[in-house]
């Protein structure tokens, strides 16, 4: 049995999480979330985006921002896309990786095995130079993929974490100060735009963490977490979901709430005293519906909503991933493990992650 110990790598990069996000999302900068080079992601065109790890709760946000656009998108793991077999009918191809180059990631938008003849994007978090042979038939104008960066090298103060949290949280923001430049019909963000935003960023942040500091149970004990969830909180649960299991911190099980009223209730029944989180942005007759009967008959039935926020559909999913952060880190805490730097075996870490071989 691994003896697990809570040390202070989760607590230095929590308490630098907004200063970090700001840091990033920075007024005086500006170059980080100018979209105006970038026009190919405003075609409404079906659009394949590919993650891994921590980075498909990114993607599913992204999903979401096509999706409000009446434009087809859909999400895969980068092995997936050398087996999938209508990648022909997808026009945008969107990789998101911290590093750009996670095992796979690469090799998909380098391809000469399956080329993608669409546009390709790299959504990353380290700035890529692309050397002349990145370049197709040899013309500087033409580059296999664009490079979309969201870092700011301005800044030494990275996020030193085995499980992170700016890398999904940034690509996340770069989605959402997109759709908000949609929705006000405009092409450049402004320094007025970026005060606003992070104003209410670190409001986000306050009543996030009020929320989970408001929870009454310690995970100390706990080996199961049931999460319910639905299509509009797809990111936030993947959240929870891959935090906990990236650590060893529980076992977890996303719940559709649909699904639910056939059979999948039976889980609970069989572990009456598992926590249960149930993530919701409105409640709707089955919401109302499963929550009576839940918090009736099971006593540990947390609800993790966005009610008291009253914006779209991508500040309240915002708004929600924060929440499991925070969640993410109580439980950790309970548990007393580090979310942020677990322990793990280093032998099969070392043979399973630094793997650069055929997919």
């Amino acid at each position: 049995m691994i003896k697990h110990t809570h040390t202070e790598s989760t607590e230095i990069n929590f308490a630098k999480l907004e200063e970090r996000l700001f840091q990033i999302n920075d007024p005086e900068a500006l170059t980080n979330f100018n979209f105006t080079n970038h026009g190919l992601l405003f075609r409404d065109v079906p659009s394949l985006i590919v993650a891994t790890g921590g980075s498909k709760a990114a993607a599913y946000y992204l999903k979401m921002f096509f999706e409000s656009r009446g434009t087809i998108a859909e999400v895969i793991e980068p092995r997936d896309f050398f087996y999938k077999q209508n990648t022909n009918i997808f026009q945008n191809l969107i990789a998101i990786s911290n590093s750009g180059k996670t095992n796979g990631i690469l090799d998909i938008l380098r391809s000469t095995y399956k080329p993608f003849h669409g546009a390709k994007f790299l959504i990353t978090g380290d700035y890529i130079e692309q050397p002349e042979d990145y370049y197709l038939c040899g013309s500087s104008e033409l580059p296999i993929f664009f490079t979309l960066y969201w870092g700011n090298r301005k800044y030494d103060d990275r996020e030193k974490s085995f499980v992170s949290i700016i890398p999904t949280l940034a690509p996340m923001l770069m989605v959402l100060e997109l759709a908000l430049l949609i929705e006000q019909s405009q092409y450049e963000i402004s320094k007025e735009d970026l005060v606003k935003i992070n104003d209410k960023l670190k409001d986000l942040f306050a009543r996030s963490k009020e929320k989970v500091d408001k929870l009454d149970f310690n995970f100390k004990n706990t080996n199961l977490i049931q999460v319910m969830s639905g299509y509009d909180t797809q990111c936030s649960s993947c959240i929870l979901e891959s935090n906990m299991v990236e650590t060893g911190t529980s076992s977890i099980v996303i719940h559709d709430k649909g699904s639910y009223c056939h059979g999948r209730s039976n889980l609970l029944f069989q572990n009456p005293k598992s926590p249960m989180i149930y993530l919701a942005h409105q409640m709707k007759g089955l919401d109302e519906e499963l929550l009576k009967i839940l918090t009736k008959r099971y006593p540990n039935i947390f609800l993790f909503d966005t009610l008291d926020e009253n914006s779209n559909l991508f500040w309240k999913e915002y708004y929600l991933a924060l929440q499991m952060y925070f969640l993410s880190k109580k439980i950790a805490e309970d548990k007393n493990i580090d979310l942020t730097c677990p322990e793990y075996d280093p032998h099969l870490v070392r043979k399973l992650y630094n793997y650069r071989g055929e997919m």
